[in-house]
């Protein structure tokens, strides 16, 4: 199967998603967000947002485990590592039929090849972070980020959504 549509669409979303800069304010306000949205979708989660050198905002939501925390520590990983979203990287992955032990010698108990975390990048280039959910199929923790991202930056998510 070919996600040639998809990596292309989450390209523009990171392309497009970029902040003029990142504080607490932010971090809150799209966390806040990304809580009423898995909320709506009637599902539960483990969201956080962070900085490089520190988490900003954290909140494990009724029904999210330990699992969550880890997965949420290797999207994170995926994210640090190549500065692009962690469902952009698993869907390139996948379509090269290919690990992430197979394509880079990476233990996959460190990075996760799946959707839902998404970098935090400055107009001026730099990936300063991440914002990251984890308790969705991977396809909606992805789309659930980009959404809270759109919308705090004004953006209408429908413009830039998968299909």
């Amino acid at each position: 199967m070919s996600h040639s549509a998809d990596i292309a669409k989450i390209k523009q979303q990171e392309e497009t998603l970029v902040f003029e800069g990142f504080s607490e304010a932010d971090a809150l306000s799209i966390g806040l967000d990304i809580i009423d949205r898995i909320k709506a979708a009637n599902g539960f989660g483990l969201i956080e947002v962070r900085l490089w050198d520190r988490q900003l905002f954290a909140f494990s939501m009724p029904g999210a485990t330990q699992d969550n925390a880890e997965w949420v520590r290797r999207k994170v990983n995926v994210v640090r590592r190549f500065h692009v979203s962690s469902y952009r990287k698993a869907l390139e992955l996948a379509e090269a039929q290919r690990s992430f032990n197979a394509a880079f010698g990476m233990d996959p108990m460190d990075y996760a090849a799946a959707g839902g975390c998404f970098p935090i990048r400055l107009k001026n280039g730099p990936v300063v972070g991440c914002i990251t959910v984890s308790g969705l199929p991977q396809r909606d923790d992805h789309r659930i980020v980009v959404e809270a991202v759109s919308v705090h930056l004004g953006m209408d998510p429908a413009k830039i959504a998968l299909d």
